[in-house]
């Protein structure tokens, strides 16, 4: 098979939208001068175990979230659903922390530190268990300790539905 055509193959997988938090103070940072937030929109979520609840993520290196979590070794998935696709945009460019706002949305501490929007449907909260860092991306594996559903009948956003596409 083709570079190209494994390219197309893989574009066909369909994926969510979620957005991925993490903090860590700044005396764990090697870049950072204060307590240091990072966010960014991900799209390669899964649930890996029922019991205990496992999720793994995939992260691009060389990027803000990724050191962050290489560091605090902790962080929160916000899922993102139909009637909140406007969060992804501002996700997907570099945060910006206002007091209790990221990129103009509301957040609260969760609890692993890690900030968890208001604005979402659901999110839920991990302290990475394992990683694998081969390739582009990192994979983490983690075990979720708390998550909160906020709105029990939306609909999670699927990347087909919007003009976004990652992958391949």
């Amino acid at each position: 098979m083709k570079e190209q055509e494994v390219s197309q193959a893989l574009k066909k997988i369909t994926y969510g939208f979620y957005i991925v938090t993490t903090r860590k103070p700044s005396e764990e940072m090697s870049t950072r001068d204060k307590d240091y937030v990072a966010a960014a929109t991900v799209s390669w979520v899964s649930q890996a175990s029922f019991n205990p609840p496992m999720v793994t993520i995939a992260v691009q290196k060389h990027t803000d979230l990724h050191e962050t979590i290489e560091k605090s070794r902790v962080f929160a998935v916000n899922i993102v659903g139909k009637n909140e696709q406007d969060m992804l945009k501002p996700f997907s460019e570099k945060s910006i922390i206002e007091e209790d706002t990221i990129n103009g949305f509301s957040f609260k501490d969760g609890k692993t530190g890690s900030p968890v929007l208001q604005d979402v449907p659901a999110y839920f909260e991990c302290k990475v268990i394992d990683d694998l860092s081969d390739g582009d991306h990192s994979v983490y594996l983690g075990e979720v300790v708390g998550g909160e559903t906020l709105d029990t009948d939306a609909v999670p956003l699927v990347e087909w539905e919007t003009d976004m596409h990652y992958g391949g």
